[in-house]
């Protein structure tokens, strides 16, 4: 590298780097293993490549735990030749750590990579304001350490006259580089050579590290070049929730006793999320454990750095902790982790496991203990707990994957390599609306490079670019105009814009964004395309091709009166004008609406003008793929356009009474999968979990009062009534009535009836209409829809007693469900009684295929006591209600086997064995497998009430509400068996 001369002639260390040189010879059989390591010049060489190339963008280094990252900062510092550098560590312990090694450079000496004749840098360490400001001790130190929280006490002034005493930046840690802090001290150092190491480049919160890859090491050759120690993994399984965290610290102990008598120096870590669990799991180990004399450390210890000596002087083998010590501390002994909290996050999962795997030759193998049995880890780090987990294969392949995304999605940044406003853009994270106007468009006639002239003389372009290839290009602006409530030209105000074109050559299709209004979109068409022609009228309206259920929220109509030529329709005056748009009547202008797509919600809006729109957010590739899916839309000329008006939802304001056959009450939509189980109902003191609790048959008490009786199960299994829920119909409304009755939703608590009120329960009616709040809502289609006599069959129920619905134990099959269980169990793996409140259905039966996962919901129902089957419509109201409500677990397979594992624990606390068939690990594996494999769901109503030779249109309208009901969302049919 360049030598400054003046600083040369005035700083002895810096003269003595110049002098001297580096050595950068590889440790090997040669030199007695006294060299660098591989990746470490490898790093080194990476770095002074990229600063003679491009000094100006920020580089980010990765090396895995254990590789030497710390020396070949070191050793980049003095053969680089930076004069003056200011090195970012992100805790205090760290810098006190780095301070003691740089003054000595101990290990760079050991390997002879510098002589004695180079000498150790000046080092000044801030600790505070007053050092952040000594510049006598700046000047005069050749490197400088200070934590983020130490540089925030200053001021942006006082900051950007700190740093420019600086001739280079150096993170270490450099995942922590997205924060606020972080990213504030960066800037005030640009454009200086700025460098980041990190062992994992990537954050939980999803922030850009804004800095290059320039050289990964991956965790891969580490392993193949033994600096990352192989990993065993100890398993335990344990499903009673009470007993958890004693059978993963026994395991543990057991474990530190047998590498203590082989003569290893190891020491056991209990990892816990929270101080109070940490507490707790330290009585546990005192217990347990006794003769290791176990320490708890975390921030509100009171004597963490004698607890910290009784570890380093083995009075105490085992130290329980809250998440990790921080970076910086650094104690190779640690090889046993118990993990009682599991790691959500890569990013510290894979630093945490670091801690335990660097190698040396005096210590054993690094080992993990962990429960995998109803584990919820998420993400990437889910492999870590399955039953044979190669923990040293898996943190391989999420580091690579991890780091594969972020070098994808510079490989798309890279798209835009022929400037540097493109980096600039992305560094701002652009989260536009997902919206856009479509054109046609030849490809002789687009013009992406005329991007520069954008603007106009209240609106400066600030930054611009085109993607390599021409497809994508991208501009901000800056407009400055007079505010909006002063009509004075002497106070204005400052906007800036996102503008975003995605040309598709493939269908000559144009699509334009622009975070202003029609205007600037249109002369920043003009300019990239200037003959693009629209695509508007009715072409745009395809794009609600494919929403099932349909509900639009927003109609505009352009109508031929002389008077009215646009009205606005909105919520539920929209139901007015459907006959006027599909009799012609009226020419959609704008529709907005929300549906269902490939079995999850959706939205959709569009304009005949020829704008489109999506109710959200995303980031510019998000918004390329999203045009993507529109143009296949847009530009199919077999969509028609009338056909997907026929299926939207209409709604139908209720006054006065009730309707006739609502059969069935649900909670609310917005209690799903995810929400319910964090839910409790209050009433006269006592708290139940929504799970425990079911709505009954709903009954007219009046015309205008509906009852719906909420009852609990108890421990017991008794069934117990709560409280009758009240929804009544006013003048122009509803109202709900629950007495004193409240419902906690995680930490909120709202009277129940006020829930309802804003929320509204969900009733279902027998000719497959939907009931909510004051208004009823259909579609044509799905009106007095029958079940196909197809999907009837009935079995010979013989001497089974009909009259009984549930087993009592795992040997009853005198029942419906015992005897449907007999008949379906050799065609699955697991079957699973899942009877109850807050069921899924009452068998929950499970085959494992190929390539998918087949799950199948059989909704149990008994013939009433002293009726013989036939054809009453009361005995299809409840079990068609309740495998309509079982659709929600469409496309939540991990959910789904989870709330199975959790009503397999609660079942086994209370004494009910629940699983038929199969083994709760299995029902584990299939919840890993089902994140990543497709599972076909089925759905099954057992009902010996019915006689297929009996039944009527009746009956068979109350079963086609679910018919058509699961065919809408999911695109499934539903299978009634019934008797002969």
């Amino acid at each position: 590298m360049d030598v400054d001369v003046d600083f040369y002639r005035e700083n002895a260390v810096y003269r003595s780097w110049a002098d001297g040189r580096l050595n950068f010879a590889v440790e090997s059989n040669f030199n007695n293993f006294t060299g660098f390591r591989k990746p470490q010049r490898a790093a080194a060489f990476a770095v002074f490549s990229h600063l003679d190339s491009d000094p100006a963008v920020p580089a980010t280094v990765v090396m895995p735990t254990g590789t030497g990252k710390t020396d070949t900062i070191f050793s980049i510092i003095i053969a680089g030749l930076f004069p003056r550098t200011l090195l970012i560590v992100p805790s205090d312990a760290l810098r006190t750590q780095i301070g003691d090694r740089l003054a000595t450079l101990a290990r760079l000496r050991a390997i002879n990579a510098i002589s004695p004749d180079i000498l150790s840098p000046i080092v000044h360490r801030i600790d505070g304001r007053n050092a952040t400001l000594n510049l006598g001790a700046i000047v005069g130190a050749n490197v400088t350490i200070a934590t983020p929280a130490a540089l925030a006490q200053l001021s942006d002034d006082e900051l950007n006259a700190f740093a420019a005493n600086y001739t280079h930046l150096i993170f270490d840690e450099a995942h922590h580089v997205a924060a606020v802090t972080w990213g504030r001290i960066r800037k005030a150092f640009e454009p200086k050579p700025t460098v980041c190491f990190t062992a994992t480049p990537f954050r939980l919160d999803q922030q850009r590290l804004n800095g290059k890859i320039i050289f990964n090491y991956s965790l891969s050759q580490a392993q193949r070049d033994n600096y990352f120690q192989r990993i065993d993994f100890f398993p335990v399984r344990e499903y009673v929730t009470s007993e958890i965290d004693r059978t993963i610290a026994a395991k543990a102990i057991e474990l530190l006793v047998a590498d203590v008598e082989a003569g290893f120096d190891h020491i056991l870590m209990a990892r816990c999320a929270k101080i109070a669990k940490a507490n707790q799991i330290f009585r546990l180990y005192s217990e347990l454990g006794a003769e290791f004399e176990p320490v708890v450390i975390h921030s509100k210890s009171k004597h963490k750095e004698r607890d910290f000596e009784q570890i380093r002087a083995r009075k105490s083998r085992i130290v329980v902790c809250v998440d990790m010590f921080g970076e910086g501390f650094d104690l190779p002994e640690l090889k046993i982790a118990a993990i009682h909290d599991q790691h959500q996050s890569p990013a510290v999962t894979l630093q945490f496991i670091g801690r335990l795997t660097r190698t040396d030759s005096r210590l054993g193998t690094a080992k993990f203990v962990a429960n995998i049995a109803n584990q919820r880890a998420d993400s990437p780090m889910k492999r870590l707990y399955e039953e044979s987990a190669d923990w040293s294969l898996i943190i391989r392949e999420v580091s690579t994957d991890r780091i594969s995304r972020e070098l994808q999605r510079q490989e798309f940044e890279a798209r835009f390599e022929g400037d540097t406003d493109s980096a600039k853009i992305a560094a701002l994270n652009p989260a536009p609306n997902i919206s856009t106007l479509a054109y046609r468009l030849t490809s002789a006639n687009w013009h992406p490079q005329s991007v520069r002239h954008l603007g106009s003389p209240k609106e400066e372009l600030a930054l611009h670019s085109v993607s390599d290839d021409g497809t994508i290009v991208m501009a901000v602006t800056n407009e400055v105009a007079p505010v909006a409530w002063a009509k004075s030209d002497s106070i204005y105000g400052s906007t800036w814009h996102l503008y975003l074109a995605y040309y598709r050559q493939s269908d000559s299709t144009l699509f334009i964004s622009c975070t202003g209004d029609e205007r600037q979109a249109a002369r920043f068409q003009s300019l990239v395309a200037k003959t693009a022609r629209r695509i508007n009228g009715d072409d745009v309206f395809r794009v609600m091709h494919g929403i099932n259920r349909l509900k639009l929220q927003n109609v505009g109509l352009s109508r031929s009166g002389r008077d009215v030529r646009f009205t606005m329709h909105v919520g539920q005056d929209v139901n007015r004008v459907m006959d006027d748009l599909e009799n012609g009547r009226s020419i959609k202008s704008n529709i907005f609406g929300v549906g269902h797509a490939a079995g999850e919600s959706t939205t959709a809006g569009c304009s005949a003008k020829g704008k489109l729109w999506k109710m959200d957010t995303g980031a510019v590739n998000e918004w390329v793929e999203w045009c993507d899916m529109v143009a296949s839309k847009i530009n199919d000329s077999s969509i028609d356009t009338a056909a997907i008006l026929r299926n939207v939802m209409r709604a139908e304001k209720l006054q006065g009474h009730w309707p006739d056959g609502i059969f069935f009450a649900d909670w609310p939509d917005s209690l799903g999968v995810e929400t319910e189980s964090r839910c409790t109902i209050s009433v006269g003191g006592t708290s139940y979990s929504l799970l425990d609790t079911k709505l009954g048959l709903p009954v007219k008490e009046s015309a205008n009062t509906l009852a719906i009786p909420l009852s609990a199960v108890t421990p017991a299994g008794e069934e117990l009534d709560l409280l009758t829920i009240r929804a009544s119909l006013e003048d122009d409304g509803y109202r709900y009535s629950t007495g004193q009755a409240s419902i906690r939703i995680g930490s909120k608590q709202h009277d129940l009836h006020e829930y309802l009120d804003r929320e509204r329960l969900r009733l279902l009616q027998a000719d497959g209409s939907i009931v909510i709040g004051n208004y009823r809502y259909y579609t044509h289609a799905s009106l007095n829809v029958t079940l196909p006599s197809s999907l009837l069959s009935s079995w010979d129920w013989g001497t089974t007693n009909i009259h009984k619905e549930s087993m009592t134990h795992a040997a009853d099959f005198d029942s419906v469900q015992g005897f449907t269980y007999q008949k379906i169990s050799e065609g699955y793996d697991i079957v699973f009684n899942d009877d109850g409140a807050g069921e899924v259905a009452d068998l929950v039966a499970v085959r494992h295929a190929a390539d998918h996962i087949v799950v199948d919901l059989y909704h149990c129902k008994y013939c009433s006591s002293g009726h013989q089957p036939g054809a009453r419509v009361n005995d299809a109201y409840v079990v068609a209600g309740q495998a309509s409500r079982s659709a929600k677990w469409l496309h939540k397979g991990p959910e789904l086997f989870q709330r199975l594992l959790n009503r397999y624990s609660n079942g086994q606390e209370g004494g009910m064995q629940r699983l038929l068939k199969g083994t709760p690990q299995q029902i584990d594996l299939l919840r890993l497998k089902s994140r990543d494999v497709e599972m076909r769901m089925g759905f099954f109503i057992v009902q010996p009430a019915i006689s297929v030779r009996e039944v009527t249109d009746r009956v068979m309208t109350v079963l086609g509400t679910s018919y058509m009901y699961l065919r809408d969302i999911a695109n499934v049919d539903i299978r009634v068996i019934a008797s002969p």
